[in-house]
């Protein structure tokens, strides 16, 4: 069942100082790690939660085909369950704020007609138990950017998504400045990436923007094979299990040693 929207309670000036407090500390964030420590530290103490999930993608009616994303937590085991072929993903609170463009807060209930059953089943088993969702679009193009936050204590109520009002406006801002100034550059620090080729650099920049392994072959010039071989040998270097862990340890600027 999604929650149904009331007026939030006036927040105290005490409330206030402390919103405004971590509003400015977002002015501060430059990299993604930083990112990553400030939804870990100053956002707790408004909005606590365990998980999330946010990036950056092309909008269309009824999802958002993400091309880069930070997670601080967010079990990617879901992520690659719900992605489909054409990189959007099975989503429908993601497809619910597309439509409406405002918070959306859901809570499972004992008969949840209103939601796709798939996505339903793949939400129990990830144990996500709720979700508070909210995004901004660049209105000059299709770009937008996607929050998502999961097991959230207690119950969701009007005021989570008076919070996300008030609060996801300057984390696109800080969000899409640290991926931009990440992006500018021919890709990850080569100084980052222990016996990482040029060519392999150039696939995981690839990998980064969403592309398939066929994609990345048509780019590049080169058979889907060569492309899946230096995949593999990416992943090794990188000590993870798939190209989903591969990308979130680049973005995160997470260290690979």
């Amino acid at each position: 069942m999604s929650v149904v929207m009331e007026q939030p309670e006036e927040p105290t000036s005490t409330q206030r100082a402390a919103l405004l407090h971590i509003i400015e500390s977002t002015l501060k964030v430059q990299t993604p790690s930083e990112f990553l420590a400030w939804t870990e530290g100053e956002l707790q103490t408004l909005f606590p939660h365990e998980i999330l999930i946010c990036g950056v993608g092309k909008i269309d009616r009824h999802s958002i085909h993400i091309h880069r994303y930070l997670c601080a937590g967010f079990p990617l085991s879901y992520i690659e369950a719900i992605r489909q072929a054409d990189h959007g993903v099975l989503s429908p609170i993601m497809a619910r704020w597309c439509k409406e463009r405002k918070p959306q807060l859901f809570q499972p209930g004992k008969i949840d007609t209103e939601v796709d059953g798939r996505w339903l089943a793949i939400f129990r088993q990830h144990d996500l138990r709720n979700i508070a969702a909210h995004g901004m679009r660049d209105m000059s193009s299709n770009v937008a950017s996607y929050f998502n936050f999961s097991r959230i204590p207690g119950q969701l109520t009007p005021r989570h998504a008076y919070l996300l009002e008030l609060l996801v406006p300057h984390m696109h801002v800080a969000l899409t400045r640290v991926l931009a100034q990440d992006k500018h550059a021919t890709g990850p620090s080569p100084a980052a990436q222990p016996n990482v080729t040029p060519r392999e650099r150039e696939v995981l920049r690839w990998l980064c923007e969403g592309k398939t392994n066929g994609e990345i072959a048509q780019i590049l010039g080169v058979s889907g094979n060569t492309v899946k071989n230096q995949v593999r040998g990416i992943l090794v270097k990188l000590r993870v299990n798939n190209r989903t862990q591969a990308v979130s340890k680049v973005l995160s600027g997470e260290s690979w040693d």
